[in-house]
């Protein structure tokens, strides 16, 4: 995760993802076009004026997403039932009820990806954990190994490349895929066993068992703002739930 630093960085990271895990489940049982268009809009609007958000930034993270829209709107619309025929072809039967339905879910599938986008965008991954040890009651064991086992996918990413410029520069070129898939895995997989049996020793050796009286060099709280940030989200979705539904 790599936070900005935006208002919304400054959020308690598990009131955060609280607020936008309910307002998910808010968009589950809406039916509603509009209703769902504008939760997802309102996402956009916290993104750019709450998020440090740019419109750049959020068209390159969203553009994947646009044809994935198109792709389940189609689904929906050319393949559903209802009863008011707008168009008909084969096996193409495209209803108003269908077309209702199909951008009811593709714009959830949208709002989904931003509410994530938005968390994941001004969220620290450290804070997070600590959010999790602090107002989850979150194991100290597990919240410092999921931490550990979330950096190693840079790691990962690092050993991969270079691996493959080691392959590169000894000229060894393999046509086959699962041969070309192994030269890679192997060798990652063996390292990962040894890093994960450092780390384990090294967690077992600082005391990190299933005691939680601990002392932390960086705690997290639940400031006013917090409640305030969740209150504002949830008032603002369900207003737009009874006016606009």
């Amino acid at each position: 995760m790599k936070v900005n630093h935006s208002f919304l960085a400054t959020i308690n990271p598990t009131c955060k993802l609280f607020s936008h895990v309910l307002v998910m489940l808010l968009l589950m049982v809406i039916t509603d076009v509009k209703v769902t268009f504008l939760i997802w809009f309102l996402a956009v609007l916290i993104g750019l004026f709450l998020g440090g958000w740019t419109i750049s930034y959020l068209l390159k993270r969203l553009c994947p997403f646009f044809w994935i829209f198109i792709l389940i709107f189609w689904m929906m619309a050319a393949f559903g039932k209802g009863q008011e025929t707008i168009w008909q072809w084969a096996w193409f039967h495209v209803t108003q009820e269908s077309i209702n339905h199909g951008l009811t879910i593709a714009f959830r599938m949208l709002a989904f990806v931003t509410y994530g986008l938005l968390f994941t965008s001004t969220t620290n991954l450290t804070l997070f954990i600590m959010s999790l040890i602090h107002q989850c009651k979150l194991s100290p064991k597990w919240a410092y190994g999921l931490l550990a086992g979330i950096r190693f996918i840079p790691l990962f990413q690092s050993e991969l490349n270079q691996l493959k410029m080691a392959h590169k520069v000894r000229g060894y070129k393999e046509k086959n895929g699962w041969k070309m898939f192994l030269s890679y895995a192997v060798p990652m997989f063996t390292q990962g066993i040894r890093k994960s049996e450092r780390i384990a020793i090294a967690m077992e050796a600082r005391g990190f068992s299933r005691a939680k009286n601990r002392t932390y060099y960086r705690t997290t709280k639940v400031a006013l703002r917090d409640g305030g940030y969740l209150v504002s989200i949830l008032a603002i979705v369900i207003v737009m739930i009874i006016i606009f539904h």
